[in-house]
């Protein structure tokens, strides 16, 4: 059995509202995770917030929702491995 990794997301506020993300990570075998970050990310700092994740399954792909919330630029939003 595989140990856990850590993946640690690392996310700009560039609009500069602090509002709650959802994480989204896809896996290879296709499952995918969704993580809810409340607002409380930002406390530290207001343009950078990193959220680390746990996991024993291989990530393809990681991508942020900003729900109802208002986006600068979505084409900015996930990472695809390669």
């Amino acid at each position: 059995m595989p140990s856990a990794a850590q993946l640690t997301v690392t996310i700009r506020n560039v609009g500069g509202y602090v509002t709650p993300v959802e994480v989204i990570v896809t896996f290879a075998d296709g499952t995918q995770e969704t993580m809810h970050q409340t607002p409380a990310i930002w406390q530290v700092n207001q343009q950078l917030a990193t959220v680390k994740i746990s996991t024993k399954k291989k990530v393809q792909s990681v991508r942020l929702d900003g729900g109802i919330f208002v986006d600068s630029d979505k084409n900015n939003n996930g990472w695809v491995a390669k």
